[in-house]
């Protein structure tokens, strides 16, 4: 009797432990509207370290990416701070650069160094507008530090490549 309550247990808290972790999430979403198709990509000087991992990222699916570097000697150039490039007017000026769209990331650290969170934009160099945009959430499982909520949590690569597929097949999906 006694190895059967053991062994109920046992499955009882597996379950918990297997229906309490849910997997990094990605919601992305791309505007019907997209005009111009999107070639190249300029990542926004503000955008941290995710906005350069998911910049590497989308060179893997096609684009030609301008690093920060090259954006902040462009904004040099220009006479732009890194609040003012991304007014409407101004982002206008890349096109003329030959960049089609620009990549801008906000991040949420975690209390263990991975990312918690990211809002994930790209906007027109035509337009102005948001063309493409997402919001990711990283995985949990059980207490927060537990060996579950390690497990189910990803790094910053592993993040940059899911953002960086998901705006990827977005903006190609609309090319077409």
């Amino acid at each position: 009797m006694n190895r059967k309550v053991i062994l109920l247990t046992s499955v009882i808290l597996s379950c918990a432990v297997i229906l309490g972790c849910v997997a990094p999430k990605l919601n992305v979403i791309a505007s019907p509207n997209m005009g111009e198709p999107i070639r190249t990509i300029a990542l926004a000087p503000n955008s941290g370290i995710l906005g350069d991992a998911i910049g590497f990222e989308l060179i893997r699916y096609g684009f030609e990416v301008f690093d920060t570097a090259q954006i902040s000697s462009m904004m040099v150039r220009m006479n732009l701070n890194e609040i003012e490039i991304l007014e409407p007017q101004n982002i206008k000026k890349l096109k003329s650069e030959g960049i089609d769209g620009m990549l801008q990331v906000r991040t949420v650290a975690g209390y263990d160094d991975r990312p918690q969170s990211a809002s994930v934009k790209i906007i027109s160099t035509s337009t102005g507008r948001i063309i493409a945009g997402a919001s990711w959430q990283n995985g949990r499982g059980g207490q927060q530090g537990s060996m579950a909520d390690q497990d189910a949590r990803v790094g910053l690569a592993a993040a940059a490549q899911q953002i960086a597929e998901g705006l990827s097949n977005a903006i190609t999906r609309k090319k077409r």
